[in-house]
């Protein structure tokens, strides 16, 4: 009876901190002090945390696609109000077409801020609301401009909370590299791994059975997942169209 080898160096990143993880609590099931690792365990542990920072610290901010879905929306309402003016200026009522003069001269001012960076857009936004509301406050009620703005407004506050958030998390994230963690725990698992190994034709396989038998069943269940990854794989290269 032996611990069953596994080929780390292919697991993806998620797929492996996963593994470490479950085989830690497999240790800290059976004990480091019964299994008789204790100092390969206390290496173990701080490399297995940093690598659960290093996984966060590389993949990809959720916060990133909601600014940039808000972002869209943000830009959709601001044409709209914008286009909304435009039309006013054929409106009937030659008030509204005066109103919506006085309010394009405002527009105008801060042109297209539809493909300005995010966070310049956000700031002059604020501005642009502002202005209108000060300066054009007879007016927008005229064109019924009122319910765009507060749109608008609401619009552009999402954006800015998720940039604030977007910022917050680039702030907290650590320098650690996966590729060089995941290097650190796999030296130290393939440690234990080798310890208990010996200690089983030292001691005999009493002491670790149970162990090596859930570590085992782990094993197998990632060596599953490798496979049906390479499955796939292959499959898809089967059926790729030849290149011309």
């Amino acid at each position: 009876m032996k611990i069953a080898n596994l080929n780390l160096n292919i697991q993806r990143n998620a797929a492996h901190y996963q593994f470490q993880t479950d085989f830690n609590s497999i240790i800290i099931k059976y004990t480091p002090q019964a299994l008789g690792i204790v100092d390969d365990y206390a290496a173990y542990t701080p490399l297995l945390e940093d690598e659960g920072v290093a996984l966060v610290a590389i993949t990809r901010s959720a916060t990133t696609d909601e600014i940039d879905a808000a972002d869209k929306d943000r830009d959709s309402t601001f044409r709209g109000v914008a286009d909304k003016v435009k039309n006013d200026l054929n409106h009937f009522n030659p008030e509204v077409r005066e109103a919506a003069r006085r309010v394009k001269v405002i527009f105008d001012a801060y042109g297209n801020l539809a493909p300005e960076p995010d966070d310049e857009e956000s700031g002059l936004l604020t501005s642009l609301i502002a202005d209108l509301r000060t300066k054009a406050a007879t007016d927008i009620v005229l064109l019924t401009m009122l319910d765009w703005i507060a749109e608008l407004e609401r619009r552009n506050n999402v954006v800015i909370t998720l940039q604030a958030s977007r910022n917050s998390e680039k702030a907290n994230r650590t320098e650690l590299r996966m590729k060089k963690v995941r290097i650190q725990v796999d030296a130290v698992y393939r440690k234990i791994v080798e310890r208990v190994n010996a200690l089983i034709i030292v001691n005999g396989e009493a002491p670790y059975a149970e162990f090596v038998k859930e570590v085992n069943a782990r094993i197998g269940r990632a060596t599953d997942v490798i496979a049906q990854r390479k499955g796939r794989s292959d499959k898809d290269s089967d059926t790729e169209a030849p290149k011309a």
